[in-house]
């Protein structure tokens, strides 16, 4: 997925809310909640207030909430539910929540077990509801971004031991990463600066590398510290990246390197980005492949090989303080503040 866009299709809406185009499409007929912006030719354009505002109505159907009901509260109000519950910097407290569909803080029976016990029976549409459940129920986005993460690593773990097909775990996976985007895009800092003012982060996987679940969860956190993100995803060349550094200049480049990757094709790929990139942004290699590398290796010194998620909020909150300083300026001196 490339830079943010201002406008979805129903099609993009869909796949993000996990809904059928024809039930949003009724939904508009019947609600009028629902009013999407049109073409010229009459095609729906939503924005991301409207993708607030349909995820943020599919979790209370979830909790088995009437949509008449919901729909009845109001566009006005059900939005401002929607950006309480969505908000990263702080948990949704009751205070913020509506008597008549209220989101109880309440303890699932355990929740994670439920996911695991579905994909090992196969019941991928269980496993997805129980999920869809939990995330409704978590206290913010960051904190369903930890524990889906974590989740990961028991399915992955599973999936090993022959317990749950690989079907299974690509369907939950798919599902997650659609969760994890939708949070991306409907969180935005509200820092009050102008863009000029503010740190840009990129974040990409490295090329042939399809895992960026952990990824999602590197640019939410980011957000969370003020920072502005472009978000290129999984399976990113290493061209397109330099091409949106020569173009953007970007404070902080942020790149996923997983251990399932070749590692010959990882170190080509690192030595490339150390080559291309690094001259325009300081790079960040993140990711469970980061322990498969030798950090004094000659052609990885202008990198920054992250091993853990605290140093990277030392480097998003250092990256506020430097956006003057050059892009080598800035390298060495977060290099100097993580003591490398």
């Amino acid at each position: 997925m490339k830079e943010e866009k201002k406008y979805l299709t129903v099609q993009e809406l869909a796949g993000i809310v996990g809904v059928s185009t024809s039930a949003l499409r009724a939904w508009e007929r019947r609600y009028s909640i629902f009013s999407p912006e049109r073409t010229q030719g009459g095609h729906r354009l939503y924005t991301q207030e409207d993708l607030k505002l349909f995820w943020f109505v599919t979790h209370l159907r979830a909790q088995g909430n009437d949509l008449k009901q919901i729909a009845n509260q109001g566009r006005d109000e059900l939005l401002r539910q929607a950006s309480a519950f969505f908000d990263l910097t702080s948990p949704v407290g009751h205070e913020h929540r509506s008597q008549s569909v209220a989101l109880e803080k309440r303890q699932l029976p355990n929740p994670f077990h439920s996911i695991l016990d579905a994909l090992k029976a196969d019941n991928v549409e269980g496993a997805i509801r129980a999920l869809e459940q939990v995330y409704a129920l978590s206290e913010s986005a960051l904190s369903f971004a930890d524990s889906a993460l974590d989740l990961m690593v028991e399915v992955g773990d599973h999936w090993h031991r022959g317990k749950i097909t690989v079907a299974a775990e690509h369907a939950l996976t798919a599902r997650l990463k659609h969760m994890l985007l939708g949070l991306f895009y409907l969180n935005s800092p509200e820092s009050g600066l102008q863009p000029s003012e503010s740190p840009l982060a990129v974040c990409a996987t490295l090329p042939h590398e399809l895992h960026e679940l952990g990824l999602l969860r590197v640019a939410l956190y980011l957000k969370n510290w003020g920072i502005r993100v472009t978000y290129l995803g999984a399976n990113t060349p290493i061209a397109d990246i330099e091409e949106y550094c020569t173009r953007r200049k970007p404070t902080l480049v942020v790149v996923s390197c997983a251990s399932s990757l070749n590692i010959s094709s990882m170190i080509h790929s690192l030595q490339k980005l150390s080559l291309l990139v690094a001259p325009h942004s300081p790079v960040v290699v993140g990711g469970s492949g980061v322990s498969a590398l030798n950090k004094n290796q000659a052609d990885f010194r202008d990198l920054i090989l992250l091993k853990k998620m605290s140093d990277l909020e030392i480097i998003a909150s250092e990256c506020k303080r430097t956006l003057k300083l050059s892009a080598m300026e800035r390298f060495k001196h977060l290099s100097l503040k993580l003591g490398m």
